[in-house]
């Protein structure tokens, strides 16, 4: 495990470094401890007088092998982006096997000959040949297990990476369907905003000014909550607020508007410019389609996990379930799917004799 896979395994597993190098190695610590256990039950029956020594054969061949496993997933992965051939693949990792069985022998046995001359206990393994004999059939078995355990490692790490990939790209995508619904809002809402303005500013050039100095606020809150894509309830209402005004300047007696919020709800996420289509719709068809004095309630409550927003107006008309015309309740639905998927969405319907649109996601506090 090269350094930089350590940090790729780290980032796989969500295990900071540190925790990651201590939990390798106190896996081939109780791995080896579990040999030497097996080996003390022979030791013992033997009659052999240092009970010691299986622990210290074991984990010296423990803790070799450990070192040594991280140069094989270096080499593994190496002779996988050098070549495709199968044989040189082959080839390679028969020179890795036989450099592990030559620094196996020598880092175990370097480690029980500097133990034993410690201790003063006499050690005789045998000559290199015998030595190498005995454990280059053992190392075979353990250098192909090591190289299974690498590529599955290195399977895993791939699949991770292309998880991640794919998570990064679809946040991307994302983002880029919300600023394109976003884009589609804002002309939208301004055009209609403006063509208000002008209508009034023939017949009173000073309530005219009042609408110009509160489309001023309107547009420099609008341009800045389009900086982001989400945002608070309260920072949503307190947009909604100054494009209402102008609603009511405009109607003048006709249009009554009433805001109702919870604390909890104040507090709670919405995409940035989410009541601006519904209010426009619900002036558009209920306020300028009505001659009679027409309210318009607005409410937010978060109760049991979820933020439910309410625009509903005394008039207002349906054909089929939908408002005629307009881009809003599509784009609603559309930005609602990008940031929560099924977890959130909208209804247009009359109810008790009013046009009441109901969203409803997930009651999350907004940064």
């Amino acid at each position: 495990m090269s350094e930089p896979a350590a940090n790729r395994i780290a980032a796989a597993t969500g295990i900071s470094r540190g925790w990651l190098w201590a939990a390798y190695f106190a896996l081939w610590a109780v791995f080896g401890l579990l040999l030497a256990l097996a080996e003390l039950q022979h030791y013992l029956r033997r009659g052999a007088p240092h009970p010691w020594e299986p622990f210290l054969w074991e984990l010296s061949s423990a803790l070799t092998s450990s070192l040594l496993l991280i140069g094989i997933f270096g080499w593994h992965e190496r002779l996988l982006a050098a070549t495709r051939s199968t044989t040189l693949r082959l080839g390679g990792h028969l020179l890795g096997l036989a450099a592990y069985v030559l620094l196996h022998a020598a880092g175990m046995y370097g480690v029980r000959a500097l133990v034993y001359a410690g201790t003063g206990v006499d050690y005789q393994p045998g000559s290199v040949v015998q030595v190498l004999a005995y454990e280059g059939a053992k190392d075979a078995v353990y250098y192909t297990l090591f190289v299974m355990l690498c590529q599955a490692l290195l399977v895993f790490l791939r699949e991770q990476q292309r998880r991640s990939e794919w998570h990064r790209l679809n946040a991307e995508l994302t983002q880029a369907r919300l600023a394109r619904l976003a884009q589609q809002i804002q002309p939208h809402f301004l055009f209609n905003t403006l063509n208000l303005v002008s209508s009034v500013m023939y017949e009173d050039v000073s309530r005219a000014d009042r609408i110009l100095s509160e489309l001023a606020d309107l547009l420099r809150r609008t341009l800045e909550a389009g900086q982001t894509t989400t945002h608070s309830v309260a920072a949503e209402l307190a947009l909604a607020e100054p494009f209402l005004s102008i609603m009511r300047q405009r109607f003048e007696d006709r249009l009554n508007v009433s805001i109702e919020a919870s604390d909890a709800a104040r507090h709670c996420e919405v995409p940035s410019l989410l009541l601006i289509a519904p209010l426009e719709n619900a002036v558009k068809h209920g306020v300028a389609c009505n001659a009679a004095p027409t309210h318009l309630r607005v409410s937010a409550t978060a109760e049991r996990g979820m933020l439910e927003l309410v625009v509903a107006d005394s008039a207002g008309r349906l054909e089929g379930g939908e408002r005629p015309g307009g881009i809003g309740l599509a784009n609603t639905r559309a930005r609602l799917a990008a940031l929560y998927g099924e977890a959130a969405g909208v209804t247009l319907a009359r109810e008790g004799g009013a046009t009441v649109l109901r969203i409803w996601l997930p009651a999350r506090a907004a940064a």
